[in-house]
């Protein structure tokens, strides 16, 4: 591969063309390229390359945007160094970048230059003294697969690159027509889903956390499940994604709230060491800014005390938001509301974040738990996070406990509460109740 064409490389395109910071071609010139070349042959054949930076947001909120910044330059550098010579390199968002092939409409050569791009972008950054590696996904458009019109060219490379990302990142995923009808059928879904909240069809169950040393439940989690009219119910892994991103996220997210705390209450009356009750919330809930207030608000109505609700949060999401909702979730937790971190060692940066962002308690996913007995490198990461809890003096909670042998390991490594299929699946409140009023005191 060769520099851009010495126009774009030295900066010569007229100032309105030019992205300010990066220095390729700007948005809106970009996308008149793209009309151009469209439209010159009866039957178009190019490509278009989306680019996107993973976890670019909390690259930025774990360093600032000043090496924020820095990143985007050098990535638009190695972009135009990795593309041919007469490919058009643009900023099209703002950790986005697009590459228009104007010449390959072969997918083996797309996928040629596809992988040339993101091994270039791969190699580490050099800031200030010190050394990121920033990695990327590649989302791909080969006409005349994407359309007829330019939005139509840019949201098939936009679906390719979200299913990059889907799938994990730091790969390439081809735009294919079967991609449209999946969306669609999503939108489909987001109806479905706003006429279920109408229709109060979501259901709320609760598995245990108990206490390692003797089978006592300490705490429940509140797992959301959709009766769906026809189907039955359904688990959240058929639809939660999808309410998550809905407009009505917020709305449900409050209500598995208020349910799950009045559950939280009534179990307060009847035993003596009732378990707290522990919720997942949904990121359109933590970017509102009256978050704080509700909580606060459920916590008087129901006269729940602060210390038998748990909120549990991935890394991911706290870091996705601002400082306005950290201040949000650090403030319940001096109310006294347990903060919990989800899923931990999964995340972008799971020390970093511990600094910035305290929490009472760490999760150890499930995905180490799983072969924690015969894979070395999971018993590792196991025995590494319950180190870390025992050293900032927080609690270590382990799900996805299936068997004698798990709770043994998690035992003899100082690890004393989990939850899994060894102590129950999520039932209802009903059956948890039970249990609660025949386990030993």
């Amino acid at each position: 591969m060769v520099a851009k064409s010495e126009a774009q490389a030295t900066g010569a395109l007229p100032p309105a063309d030019v992205d300010p910071l990066t220095g390729v071609v700007a948005r809106q010139s970009f996308l008149n390229r793209l009309e151009t070349r469209l439209h010159s042959e009866a039957t178009p054949r190019f490509s278009l390359l989306l680019v996107g930076i993973d976890d670019f947001r909390a690259f930025n909120d774990m360093h600032g945007h000043m090496e924020g910044d820095a990143i985007l330059l050098q990535v638009a550098r190695r972009l135009r160094d990795a593309a041919p010579r007469d490919a058009v390199v643009g900023r099209v968002g703002g950790d986005e970048f697009a590459v228009l092939l104007t010449s390959i409409s072969d997918p083996t050569l797309v996928r040629h230059v596809s992988a040339a791009i993101l091994s270039m972008l791969s190699a580490p950054h050099e800031l200030n003294g010190r050394r990121h590696h920033v990695l990327a996904s590649l989302g791909a458009c080969v006409m005349p697969t994407g359309g007829d019109t330019t939005s139509d060219v840019l949201a098939a490379a936009s679906l390719a690159l979200a299913r990059a990302k889907h799938d994990g990142g730091r790969t390439i995923r081809f735009f294919k027509p079967q991609m449209r009808t999946d969306v669609m059928t999503r939108l489909s879904l987001v109806q479905a889903l706003r006429e279920a909240y109408a229709q109060r069809q979501f259901e709320l169950l609760y598995q245990p956390q108990v206490d390692l040393r003797d089978g006592r439940v300490l705490g429940a989690e509140a797992l959301m499940r959709w009766r769906h009219p026809t189907l039955g119910l359904l688990a959240p892994a058929a639809f939660i994604d999808a309410l998550a991103a809905s407009s009505v996220a917020a709305d449900v997210g409050m209500w598995l709230l208020h349910t799950a705390c009045a559950q939280a209450r009534a179990w307060s009356l009847t035993f003596p060491d009732a378990p707290r009750v522990a919720i997942n919330l949904f990121a359109a809930q933590l970017s509102e800014s009256r978050l704080l207030t509700e909580v606060r608000h459920v916590l008087r109505a129901l006269e729940l005390p602060p210390d038998r609700l748990e909120i549990e949060i991935t890394e991911t999401i706290a870091l996705q938001q601002g400082d306005e909702v950290s201040g949000q979730l650090q403030a319940l937790r001096r109310d006294g509301v347990t903060l919990t971190c989800d899923d931990f060692g999964t995340g972008y940066a799971s020390l970093s974040f511990l600094k910035s962002f305290p929490v009472d308690r760490l999760k150890i996913d499930q995905s180490f738990i799983r072969n924690v007995t015969q894979d070395s490198v999971d018993a590792a990461i196991v025995r590494s996070v319950i180190n870390v809890g025992q050293s900032l003096r927080i609690g270590v909670v382990a799900e996805g406990v299936e068997n004698a042998a798990q709770r043994e390991f998690l035992l003899a490594n100082g690890c004393v509460e989990a939850q899994g299929y060894l102590y129950g699946r999520p039932m209802s409140a009903d059956l948890l109740t039970e249990h609660l009023r025949h386990q030993p005191r």
